[in-house]
């Protein structure tokens, strides 16, 4: 199996950017395994996959967490708010029965078995800071400490996100020299100024909000933008002739082709 890259030479050759690559799995593999799990980021790196985004939020006693909701209603066994529970209580939760049989009793990750996870799996990471309404710089204080033990000092493959300008400005302060994408679910009409205002270097939007005249101005502008979720490869090619140089997708070898 061999990955191809859909992007224009011009994309390709681009050598300002802070994801290289034309695909990040969204959550892990979240069609092969439950999303953002320790199964569902081998899952992507056995596809090929050579970033991997994952969610982290706070439980009541400030530790984190892989998870992307507010609740955990949806992807767990349980009920209730994660920033309304102990460290100990989500670790009693099941985070893969609900997907399927064979991942009963895989558990909702901390911070730390997923960055070791990712950092023996040798490939990349996208953070997404991902507050609970309330506690946006502690979301990003807590694990961005964490984070500076984990990750190696050498390693450039990491960048943080958010969709919080708190957590943002709080990761700008707290890791200057790693990348980071706002993301956004309007584009905005000065999308470089945007990126200068939030201390940014990469500008993540969502595919249903961005029409032709969007994609324009994003292009124009020159910054490096990524858009999510694409499942469909014709549609990754045409946000990527507009101009994206990354996409994220919940399918880790979207571009996959078996050679002949």
């Amino acid at each position: 199996m061999y990955l191809t890259d859909p992007r224009p030479d011009a994309t390709i050759a681009r050598r300002d950017v802070a994801v290289p690559d034309a695909l990040i799995a969204h959550r892990g593999a979240p069609l092969l395994a439950p999303e953002n799990t320790i199964p569902a980021i081998r899952a992507a790196a056995a596809k090929g996959a050579r970033w991997v985004e994952i969610d982290v939020k706070l439980t009541r006693d400030m530790q984190p967490v892989i998870i992307h909701d507010d609740r955990v209603d949806r992807t767990t066994n349980g009920t209730g708010f994660v920033g309304n529970m102990t460290l100990e209580e989500i670790r009693t939760l099941d985070a893969g029965a609900y997907f399927a049989p064979e991942f009963a009793g895989t558990k909702v990750p901390t911070l730390e078995e997923l960055v070791e996870t990712v950092l023996d799996l040798g490939i990349n990471l996208q953070l997404e800071l991902k507050p609970t309404p309330g506690d946006d710089i502690e979301t990003a204080e807590v694990a961005l400490a964490l984070m500076k033990d984990l990750w190696p000092a050498n390693h450039e493959g990491l960048f943080l996100a958010s969709f919080s300008i708190r957590s943002i400005h709080a990761a700008a302060r707290l890791m200057p020299n790693v990348p980071r994408a706002y993301a956004v679910v309007i584009p905005p009409k000065k999308p470089k100024a945007l990126l200068e205002e939030t201390q940014c270097q990469i500008l993540h939007l969502q595919r249903d909000f961005l029409p032709e005249d969007s994609l324009k101005i994003l292009a124009d502008s020159g910054i490096e933008f990524a858009v999510a979720t694409i499942n469909e490869a014709d549609v990754a090619q045409h946000f990527f002739d507009c101009g994206a140089q990354t996409i994220l997708s919940d399918i880790p070898d979207l571009f996959a082709q078996k050679s002949a």
